[in-house]
């Protein structure tokens, strides 16, 4: 029974006086009082809905709370049976602060809610808003970093597995009663985190995620084969995926995507990509804003960090970019930003102190390229402020991390900058839960490209391992370019796996369907396209097909990304009518018949 409650229950006998006396006095010492007990001061305090529509001249308003581990109350009818549950944290109004007694001498508040009259136990009410949060302290179920602030790109501390963090506030309740984010300390320092990512006993923090049709063992059993991390080290609990329809930001069920380089973003040439996706099925666009090629626009985040034209080539200022993009969404495409997150050769060479180095602290060229380093903070909370920043800039709807990885091949006199003694798997899996965190707050969906060996049932090289990230992002975004795949001997003569198009498509496509039943929240799946020729075999049409249907053919229907890194107005002839299809609609139409869709759009799966 809350405090406040309680006060108004005692002294409903009092003289007028009397009772206006005490309540003076006894508001005033919880007032004082409540701040040692938990500082709100960073709550987003809302104003309570007037007391009407119930009819009663002297009600007044209070909140539902619940037992410490639960987040809804009961809500019982005239009859006192349970009809309903109320999520905690909901403003319900009360006939009077006069409990009602019931024979077996129960006691409850005879309250509106929803439209309808009922009671609640006079536990689960109260006019405070401190008590609605019952639990004081929290242990984190996962490693994850606090952030200083939500929805910003500041980080704080790393939170190891089973840490105690005491509870100083919250930000606001879910519609479930379950709380957004919780304020902590750790230590002497305060942060943010999210609900998901913790629980209310150390045992319970210490608990792998398991289910009838999933078990954390099969991940225990692949272990470390390559040095990237033991997959038995990484977090396996569902996390939540955006939704953010009723904000507007509607991703079509299967998206198909022309992609635009960097240097392809001025307005001019945005009306040419328009032009081309005109009378098509292509219903979103990919943008690339910072890579190699330099960036799309004078990025004001970057020049924070001393970084603009004199060290980028950058392609529009921002005024003109915004034009862009502003031309795509008006034309009611779905638009992605592209931002290569590790493989940066020129943040690389600028700030080797956060970059994959030497014993001499220069930047180590490693596979063909220079890599800020995927264990630096400094390069995760720059790349995540660009994202904020185009999101609230420029309204795209989803942002896609490329290159969320480590090269191959790592001299092992490199310095890596793993100062937190991570293994690779672990620093890429944070990151991208870090991203999400702070991107789904300004209402965008995020994504990541996979290497093509992710598909397989082991921990990558890279350190990219699909359970795990799958099990994070909202979309996951294979890259199975048949030029990336090897030769080997078939049937006594050299078998090219880029010369078979719709078998290395489908063969990665079925190995990906294993990996997604292996996540508790597995993402969307929507892949990377090759556009690109292979010594004398074209990617021509027919080509591009073969690798859509694929995919299809194996039940992955999210949708495809056309690639080509000089931007698909290079390749447009090449592509030709392939982007003309519905390749959902088919495939829904060839199920109906029970046919592939490669059979039903007659559509050749042997060699070219």
């Amino acid at each position: 029974m809350s405090q406040g409650t309680e006060r108004k229950r005692k002294h409903r006998y009092l003289s007028p006086g009397q009772k206006l006396l005490l309540v003076v006095v006894l508001v005033v010492l919880f007032a004082v009082s409540s701040t040692v007990f938990l500082d709100l001061s960073r709550m987003d305090e809302q104003e309570r809905p007037p007391a009407d529509g119930s009819g009663w001249d002297d009600s007044v308003m209070a909140y539902v709370i619940a037992k410490e581990g639960e987040t809804t109350a009961p809500f019982y009818n005239e009859g006192f049976a349970v009809v309903d549950q109320c999520a905690r944290g909901t403003d319900v109004e009360l006939e009077s602060w006069e409990p009602y007694l019931t024979e077996s001498n129960e006691e409850y508040y005879h309250v509106y809610l929803n439209g309808q009259f009922g009671y609640l136990r006079c536990e689960n009410v109260t006019d405070d808003r401190i008590e609605i949060l019952q639990e004081n302290r929290i242990y984190a179920r996962c490693s994850v970093h606090l952030l200083q602030n939500p929805g910003e790109p500041q980080l704080g501390s790393l939170v190891d597995k089973g840490s105690l963090l005491r509870l100083t506030g919250y930000d606001y309740f879910r519609e479930d009663g379950s709380v957004n984010m919780y304020q902590v300390k750790l230590g002497d320092e305060f942060g943010w985190i999210k609900s998901e990512y913790v629980a209310l006993s150390f045992d319970d923090a210490m608990s792998n995620w398991t289910n009838d049709s999933y078990s954390y063992n099969q991940h225990v059993d692949r272990g470390d084969h390559y040095g990237a991390g033991n997959a038995a080290d990484l977090d396996y609990f569902p996390h939540e995926k955006g939704d953010f329809a009723d904000m507007g930001n509607v991703m079509p069920e299967s998206v198909y995507a022309m992609y635009i380089s960097a240097d392809d973003t001025s307005p001019s040439t945005v009306e040419q990509y328009l032009e081309a996706a005109r009378g098509t099925a292509v219903n979103a666009f990919v943008v690339t804003l910072m890579d190699n090629q330099g960036l799309a626009y004078a990025s004001p985040w970057l020049a924070g960090y001393s970084i603009g034209s004199e060290q980028y080539t950058c392609f529009n200022q921002p005024e003109d970019f915004a034009q862009s993009i502003n031309m795509l969404k008006q034309a009611g495409y779905y638009v992605i930003a592209r931002i290569s997150a590790f493989d940066d050769v020129t943040l690389a060479k600028l700030h080797p102190e956060w970059s994959i180095s030497d014993s001499n602290g220069e930047a180590l060229m490693v596979d063909d390229s220079y890599w800020p380093s995927p264990y630096c903070r400094d390069v995760w909370q720059l790349k995540v402020g660009l994202a904020v920043e185009a999101v609230e800039e420029f309204g795209f709807n989803e942002v896609q991390f490329d290159y969320v990885r480590f090269p191959h091949f790592i001299p092992d006199t490199a310095d890596l900058k793993n100062t937190l003694n991570e293994s690779k798997a672990q620093a890429l899996q944070r990151f991208l839960t870090y991203a999400c965190d702070v991107l789904h707050s300004h209402g965008v969906y995020v994504s990541s490209t996979m290497f093509c060996e992710t598909a397989n049932d082991y921990v990558a090289p890279c350190g990219q391992y699909w359970p795990a990230l799958s099990t994070v992002v909202d979309v996951i975004c294979g890259q199975p370019y048949p030029k990336d795949f090897g030769s080997y001997w078939k049937d006594g003569r050299r078998y090219r796996q880029y010369e078979h198009p719709y078998e290395t498509l489908n063969n990665f496509a079925l190995h990906v369907v294993d990996r997604q039943k292996e996540c508790s929240s597995p993402a969307i799946v929507r892949t990377w396209i090759q556009t690109q020729d292979v010594y004398s075999y074209r990617y021509e049409e027919m080509a591009i097909m073969k690798q859509i249907v694929a995919l299809y053919d194996a039940d992955i229907t999210g949708g495809y990304m056309l690639w080509h890194p000089q931007g698909n107005l290079y390749v447009l002839d090449d592509i030709g009518t392939s982007i003309d299809h519905d390749y959902t609609d088919l495939y829904e139409k060839a199920k109906a018949e029970n046919k592939l869709l490669s059979a039903y759009m007659n559509i050749p799966t042997a060699n070219t």
